[in-house]
C-alpha cells in the first residue's frame, strides 16, 4: 500500500501542452437561428523556447468559417481565432461545433507536434425560415432554384436584395406576400447561367433585409456544372437526418448514362471520416452507391466517384447530415 502510495508520488507530472486556450469551450446559451454565430478563441503560446506554429484548423461542419491572426507565435504570444457559424444550415434545439487546431512546436531538441480542440455550443431556435437553407445545383445548362423566406411574426421582415458571389448565379427578389394562415413569405429565384464553366464550386447568396435583428441570411450554393453527355446522378446531393442515439443512417445514390451504356464504379473517396460508401463491383445500366453516415454531430462532406465504365469520368456527390446520433463503436 504504502509503497504504491510513493510510486504514485514519484510518478513525473505530464508537461502541459504548449498550445493552450484559456476558455476552450465556449456556451452560447439560446440563439435565434439565421445570423451567423461568431465567437472567438485565444490561442496561447504557453511553451517553452521556439516558435509554434498553427498547422491546421479543421472543423466537422461545413458550416463552420474560420479567421487566423497570426500563424506563427514565439513563446508568450496569442492569435486570435475567429469562428462564425452559419446558423441558418443548423437544425433548431442543443447544438455543439468543434474546431480542431494542430501545431508544431520547434523546441531545441527538435519539433513537437499536437492538437488543441475548441468546442462551441448553442441552443438554436428559429423564428424566420429559409426554405431550402443551402442550395445544390448539378446540371449540364441553366437551371433554376426558388428560396422562401417565411416570417410568421407581427412586423415580419422584407428582403431588400440578393447579392451573388458568382457571376453566373444571378438572384431576383420578389415582392412579399400574406398567407391565409399569417405568415408572410417572399421568394427569391436563383438562376445559374448556361455558360458556367464545367467543374464544382462553392458560392453564397446573401439575402439583406430591413430588420437589425436579421440583417443577412448566407445561403450555401453549391454548383456542380456538367459537361453534356455527362452522367445521371438521382439525388444530386445526400441530406440524411441522425435520430438520437442511431449508430448511422444511410441513402442509395443512383448513377446512370443517358447514353445507355454500362456504367460501373472503380472508387469512391469520402473526405470525412464520419462518411462511408459501398457499391457493386459490376457494370450496369443504372448502378447504385450506397452512402453511410455515422456521426455524433452535423456536418458535411463530399464523395468523389471515379467510373471504370464510362472510362475517365467523375462524379462529386456533396453529403450532409444533421440532427445527433451516436459515434462509430459506442
Amino acid at each position: 500500500m504504502y509503497a504504491l502510495v510513493a510510486l504514485l508520488t514519484a510518478a513525473p507530472a505530464q508537461p502541459a501542452a504548449p498550445l493552450q486556450c484559456p476558455a476552450p469551450v465556449v456556451a452560447r446559451g439560446d440563439v435565434k437561428a439565421g445570423p451567423p454565430l461568431t465567437q472567438t478563441f485565444d490561442l496561447v503560446h504557453r511553451g517553452g523556447a521556439g516558435a509554434l506554429t498553427v498547422t491546421k484548423i479543421e472543423a466537422g461542419c461545413g458550416c463552420v468559417r474560420r479567421g487566423l491572426s497570426a500563424e506563427v507565435l514565439q513563446p508568450g504570444e496569442t492569435a486570435r481565432l475567429a469562428v462564425e457559424i452559419n446558423t441558418l444550415t443548423q437544425p433548431d434545439g442543443p447544438n455543439r461545433w468543434q474546431v480542431a487546431v494542430g501545431y508544431r512546436h520547434d523546441t531545441p531538441a527538435g519539433p513537437q507536434t499536437g492538437e488543441l480542440l475548441l468546442t462551441l455550443t448553442a441552443t438554436l431556435s428559429r423564428e424566420v425560415v429559409v426554405s431550402p437553407p443551402q442550395v445544390a445545383f448539378s446540371t449540364t445548362g441553366a437551371a433554376t432554384h426558388a428560396l422562401t423566406i417565411a416570417d410568421g411574426r407581427p412586423t415580419p421582415l422584407t428582403v431588400l436584395r440578393a447579392v451573388s458571389t458568382s457571376p453566373h448565379l444571378t438572384a431576383t427578389v420578389a415582392a412579399p406576400a400574406a398567407g391565409a394562415d399569417g405568415v408572410r413569405r417572399q421568394t427569391v429565384t436563383l438562376v445559374l447561367a448556361a455558360e458556367t464553366p464545367a467543374g464544382q464550386r462553392e458560392e453564397t447568396v446573401v439575402l439583406q433585409t430591413d430588420d437589425a435583428a436579421y440583417p443577412e441570411f448566407r445561403v450555401p450554393v453549391r454548383v456542380l456544372k456538367r459537361t453534356p453527355g455527362g452522367l445521371s446522378v438521382t439525388p444530386e446531393a445526400v441530406a440524411l437526418r441522425l435520430a438520437p442515439g442511431t449508430p448511422e443512417v444511410s441513402a442509395l445514390v443512383q448513377l446512370r448514362n443517358p447514353a445507355g451504356t454500362p456504367v460501373r464504379v472503380l472508387h469512391v473517396q469520402s473526405d470525412s471520416p464520419a462518411v462511408t460508401a459501398r457499391w457493386p463491383d459490376t457494370a450496369a445500366a443504372v448502378t447504385a452507391v450506397r452512402v453511410t453516415v455515422a456521426a455524433a454531430a452535423p456536418g458535411e462532406a463530399r464523395l468523389r466517384v471515379r467510373l471504370a465504365e464510362p472510362p475517365g469520368q467523375e462524379v462529386v456527390i456533396p453529403v450532409s447530415w444533421t440532427g445527433a446520433g451516436r459515434p462509430p463503436g459506442n
